[in-house]
């Protein structure tokens, strides 16, 4: 049964994927989140039961921006679904995309201090920078006051500790134990398109419900490796969209004015990001776009959604929402939404006063 009390009427229809293999596209602006909207596509594919005529998908969501925790808790807040629960029993599956870029900036630190990055964590590294924070003592001379800084070190481990094996924020690499979560160790194209097959394997060998794939701000990467391009991260997407077991991909973009208005003379990083939005708004078959109201901040609104189905996707099929028996002539849908501090959404028409 659809989980329509997390779902809201209007949206229901463009949550639900596609019949046909598919590459979809959601783009954001920075007052407008979309984190919402995924955690509805999560909501859809992973709460349905076996048995049923729509089985859902399983999910692997591959994330360059927010780390599982926050995904975990959303998730619960927003849909009712618990994570943890859905990666023991194979149908959900986490690649951290952070663990790249946390590679990328230590290397950075490693290469301008000349200390191992690897053997401190970030926060330490900031203290190193900056230097212990201890304030001189204050009062009449001879008075002893206790200096303020870092706390001691901790004890260093008897040589018959264990090995630390994970890390805070999952698994210390892909291969380690933790069920469904992954942690990409490397900017290099062939070493991310590794790691998210070896996420995707194990669901198609668990259940036999096909796999949607999610992107969250794959666009970072552009800025973490400059050798990647627009075409490296499309071609990935294909490669993987090959795979017998994944039928649709959702790519989550930014799309705000200021990355997709090139300026005078444009940048790389802009350029890249332009065409990256561009490339991928051509091969997808639905693209849904959030954004805050051209008119300013209201009380009751918290910013608009459109969807656009394209009548001929790249490689020349036709296709339309499901169940849209009038069509809307090519125009799109548009609606207006509210997502209020108990994580539930609302989504309304123009003029509905919220009810809808």
């Amino acid at each position: 049964m659809p989980p329509s009390t997390r779902i809201p009427a209007l949206l229901q229809p463009y949550v639900q994927l596609p019949p046909n293999d598919s590459i979809l596209l959601l783009t954001s602006t920075l007052g407008a989140s979309a984190n919402w909207l995924l955690i509805r596509f999560l909501c859809h594919e992973l709460s349905t039961q076996d048995g049923g005529d729509d089985e859902g998908h399983n999910v692997v969501l591959v994330s360059w921006m927010r780390e599982y925790d926050f995904w975990r808790q959303e998730a619960r807040k927003g849909a009712a679904l618990d994570l943890d629960k859905m990666r023991r029993e194979g149908r959900f599956a986490f690649v951290d995309g952070l663990g790249a870029g946390g590679d990328a900036m230590d290397g950075a630190v490693e290469g301008s201090l000349g200390v191992d990055a690897h053997a401190i964590s970030r926060v330490p590294v900031l203290n190193a920078i900056r230097g212990p924070q201890i304030l001189p003592a204050r009062g009449p001379p001879g008075r002893i006051v206790p200096a303020r800084g870092p706390p001691p070190a901790a004890p260093a481990a008897s040589p018959t500790s264990p090995p630390a094996t994970s890390t805070a924020n999952g698994p210390a690499s892909a291969t380690q134990s933790t069920p469904g979560h992954y942690i990409l160790k490397s900017l290099e194209i062939a070493a991310i398109k590794s790691s998210i097959s070896s996420a995707i394997s194990p669901l198609a060998t668990s259940t036999a419900r096909k796999t949607l794939l999610i992107f969250d701000n794959p666009d970072l990467l552009l800025a973490l490796n400059p050798a990647i391009t627009p075409s490296h991260f499309t071609t990935l997407m294909l490669q993987l969209h090959t795979l017998p077991n994944v039928t649709h991909i959702l790519t989550h973009l930014q799309a705000d004015n200021p990355l997709l208005s090139l300026s005078t003379p444009p940048q790389p990083l802009e350029v890249a990001h332009h065409n990256l939005v561009v490339k991928c708004a051509h091969m997808s078959r639905r693209i849904l776009g959030v954004r805050v109201l051209d008119t300013g901040v209201a009380r009751d609104v918290s910013g608009v959604i459109r969807i656009t189905e394209q009548r001929k996707q790249w490689f020349d099929v036709g296709f339309g929402v499901e169940g849209d028996k009038e069509g809307d002539g090519g125009r799109g849908k548009e609606f207006l939404y509210q997502v209020k501090s108990d994580g539930s959404v609302r989504v309304f028409e123009r003029g509905a006063g919220g009810e809808g």
